[in-house]
């Protein structure tokens, strides 16, 4: 990988943000769009933030994603540099899933499965990655992607009392005055 120290002081900064952001949020901010969210359960499942509301959540592991994605692509393209050297493969991550799709679209599973197989001389000719080198090189990346999301889990881990402190310091006052407010207007008191 190139730079991991890069990566953990860019992932400490992240969580740095996110602390000195964390006693401007109120209850209510940073709602959805969509129904589910599905970046925030595999963060909040691998730290132990379960409890967690989502918006301050949320506003965390989105910046954590942000910078695992970008330090993906740049190891990605450091790694295989032929993928998308002429356009012709694009490599991505969907939802925390290594992509490999072939210019026109189509995913490198279903190129594996209409190719026929070629000679040498076919692919001397052809030139470019075969679907097949390709399948080979997502195996590796889909590695390199869980070792990138294991590492920002272990860095943000270490990190994890200093978030609950945070957490019940700015969060959990909020939340017991909503709990306090609520039960005053239900009760008419």
């Amino acid at each position: 990988m190139l730079r991991p120290y890069r990566f953990e002081r860019e992932l400490d900064r992240s969580v740095a943000q996110w602390l000195a952001w964390l006693p401007r949020w109120e209850p209510g901010t940073l709602r959805r769009r969509s129904d589910v969210c599905t970046v925030c359960p595999r963060y909040a499942e691998e730290l132990g933030l379960d409890q967690l509301p989502h918006g301050p959540l949320h506003a965390l592991v989105t910046s954590i994603e942000s910078l695992l994605i970008e330090h993906f692509l740049r190891n990605a393209a450091a790694r295989f540099p032929e993928l998308e050297r002429d356009g012709e493969w694009k490599v991505w991550l969907d939802r925390g899933i290594v992509r490999i799709t072939a210019s026109d679209g189509r995913e490198v599973d279903e190129l594996l499965d209409d190719s026929e197989p070629e000679s040498p001389l076919d692919a001397l000719l052809r030139g470019g990655v075969t679907p097949a080198k390709a399948a080979e090189a997502r195996i590796e990346l889909v590695r390199m992607y869980y070792a990138l999301f294991n590492a920002a889990v272990n860095r943000l881990g270490s990190q994890r009392t200093v978030v609950i402190r945070a957490v019940d310091s700015y969060i959990e006052p909020k939340i017991q005055r909503m709990a306090e407010e609520l039960v005053s207007e239900v009760c008419g008191a």
